[in-house]
């Protein structure tokens, strides 16, 4: 189990973090506090077109946005019940449970289904594969984020060991980490494809190291609730996914007006007049960065939102065991996933009338 000291200094720490809400709930619905390991951004706009077509208020629940810095502080925030569902990395419950700490959560939706972390360098840089790195300096979104573990165990394949063959340095995100890149404060950065194509659009020319098998098949991000939560109350659960799974659907069918209620949410995001329309294109395709990863159903496998395919919790345990992450693989996965609730949250989920609702949207 977390230690008490950990969650009283973590628990300090998130008194600041609700001031980062995005949205205010209504009172006559529950409030539902969602959980960012960073900031948010239109790339989750689908959360805002969602709550403009009401499909979090048909599951009775207003949300309440939050972000912190990592999976490392979120997941501490979702067992003690403060988050109830928490975007986050699998890697740090997976150390956790093998040192025979459990913490008191499970995942219980896939979300991004292949690995959305890349490792990227200047298009001139001689860097060519991630064996280049040694001797090099990486940049991390922060030290806490939850991807670093897998990160750890891809140098490691590489025979590089983190912190003495690669210095690691926290860079954030936005301008300010992109430019310690341009002037070569770091060789190279280990952010998620979002991040990477924001840098792109503002016209830094990058390239992507190739990411070595199995790691570029693991899953990435999934959602996550407390034991509690899962075994109290699973209708919250249950509405809370198929809404996301309803907003998911909706912002893909009409992508520019997702961007918009982004922007009616969030009005500092929204862009000068002069500037509305080339904006818009920018962060329609912002908003489409993960298609692939949330989409990638494999051949054979149900298309089912929030599903992990077989055996994917073992093999990601297996990689993370064989590069020294972990000391042991026979875990017992019921501690760390349950896919219970999955058929209830894809009932009800009309494909087609939903892309209707959402290209009447604007």
């Amino acid at each position: 189990m977390l230690s008490r000291t950990l969650l009283r200094a973590l628990s300090l720490a998130f008194a600041t973090v609700l001031a980062c809400a995005v949205s205010a709930p209504a009172s006559a619905q529950q409030r539902v506090v969602v959980g960012h390991p960073a900031p948010w951004n239109v790339q989750f706009a689908f959360f805002t077109f969602g709550e403009q077509l009401g499909y979090f208020r048909e599951e009775g629940m207003a949300l309440e946005r939050v972000s912190v810095t990592g999976s490392a502080v979120l997941l501490p925030q979702v067992a003690a019940g403060q988050v109830h569902f928490g975007y986050a990395n699998p890697d740090l419950a997976i150390i956790a449970l093998a040192r025979g700490e459990p913490m008191p959560l499970r995942f219980f939706m896939n979300w991004l289904r292949s690995q959305t972390f890349e490792f990227v360098v200047p298009e001139a840089s001689p860097i060519q594969t991630l064996a280049d790195l040694k001797g090099k300096k990486l940049g991390v979104g922060a030290l806490t984020w939850g991807n670093l573990p897998l990160s750890r165990a891809m140098l490691a394949s590489q025979n590089i060991a983190w912190q003495r063959d690669v210095e690691v340095l926290p860079v954030g995100l936005g301008a300010a980490a992109w430019r310690r890149m341009q002037t070569g404060e770091v060789d190279a950065l280990n952010l998620f494809v979002g991040e990477h194509l924001r840098m792109e659009l503002a016209g830094i020319k990058i390239r992507r190291l190739p990411m070595p098998e199995p790691f570029r098949s693991l899953f990435s991000n999934g959602w996550v609730a407390s034991e509690q939560t899962l075994r109290d109350n699973p209708r919250l659960a249950i509405g809370f996914g198929r809404a996301m799974v309803k907003s998911w659907i909706a912002c893909k069918a009409n992508p520019e007006a997702c961007v918009r209620s982004w922007w009616a949410a969030v009005p500092a995001s929204r862009p000068a007049p002069a500037q509305e329309a080339a904006e818009l294109a920018t962060q329609a395709r912002i908003v489409m960065t993960d298609r692939a990863q949330i989409d990638d159903f494999a051949a054979g496998a149900p298309r089912q939102y929030g599903h992990f395919p077989d055996g994917s919790w073992q093999r990601l345990i297996d990689v993370m065991r064989s590069e020294g992450q972990i000391q042991r693989s026979d875990l017992d996965l019921a501690r760390l996933v349950t896919g219970d609730l999955l058929a209830e949250i894809n009932r009800g989920v009309d494909p087609a009338a939903i892309e209707a609702a959402a290209r009447a949207a604007r």
